[in-house]
């Protein structure tokens, strides 16, 4: 089995997590929560799969499911009934969300900050705040992740630190959508604090919200704010010596090659 999941499609996820780990179907589809027929046409290639591929990353990687796949949702953000087993009383029925990415979310957010320390200097910080744009505990939010952003950075003596981040929107009636910020393999922690600096004017809300543009079309990030947002710190693969050399001929970032 390869080392790596990233450059895996779904089909092949599928397909070596089963071999490797001698998972009958069905034993897969309990797993990630769907139908053992559902990953069958994934391993045929008869649908992408791309909706499963961080499930299915876990299971590669770790040999559980950390991140269960979300169930689909109409424009209205309900749940889109699924077709119920054979035998059934009803022919559909509505699932129940396998995934935090909708969750309840305070009408009267108050700034919090919850800070987790894991093996080799990695971390996880979660911070909460109003919704109300200019109000002391939105202020005193962004203030506290711009700070853990910073010790980050002074931490990268030795090696260099990547972090990956989770934005949670209010999208009303008291419920929050759960969106990743950037791809899979994060931001290099200072860039973040470069880009906010020279391209938003220090405004990090802003550079966050710049980030979650085009991925999520069908969400309108002018009415739904920000209220809560999750930072997982870990060692970049990468090592530093070899960034230091991409940074000093300008091929690291693709903001310099454009």
């Amino acid at each position: 089995m390869a080392a790596d999941p990233s450059g895996l499609t779904p089909q092949q996820l599928v397909q070596q997590v089963k071999e490797a780990y001698g998972y009958t179907w069905a034993e897969m589809g309990e797993r990630l929560g769907r139908s053992e027929k559902m990953l069958r046409k994934v391993a045929k290639g008869e649908t992408s799969g791309e909706k499963y591929r961080e499930a299915l990353s876990d299971l590669f990687t770790h040999g559980e499911v950390r991140h269960l796949p979300a169930r689909r949702r109409d424009k209205r953000g309900n749940l889109v009934p699924v077709r119920a087993k054979r035998g059934a009383a009803e022919a559909t029925y509505v699932p129940k969300d396998t995934v935090g990415a909708y969750k309840d979310v305070p009408r009267r957010g108050k700034y919090t900050l919850a800070r987790t320390d894991f093996p080799e200097g990695g971390r996880q910080i979660e911070v909460t705040m109003p919704k109300t744009r200019g109000t002391k505990g939105r202020k005193a939010a962004i203030s506290g992740l711009v700070g853990q952003i910073r010790n980050v950075t002074k931490a990268q003596r030795r090696d260099d630190k990547r972090v990956k981040l989770e934005a949670t929107f209010a999208v009303g009636g008291g419920q929050g959508r759960v969106m990743s910020i950037g791809d899979k393999s994060g931001y290099h922690a200072s860039d973040i604090l470069a880009d906010v600096k020279s391209d938003f004017g220090g405004d990090m809300i802003a550079w966050l919200v710049s980030q979650a543009q085009g991925r999520y079309d069908e969400l309108d990030l002018k009415s739904s704010p920000i209220v809560s947002i999750r930072m997982t710190v870990f060692n970049a693969h990468r090592p530093k010596s070899e960034r230091k050399a991409q940074d000093i001929a300008r091929t690291r970032r693709r903001k310099w090659r454009r």
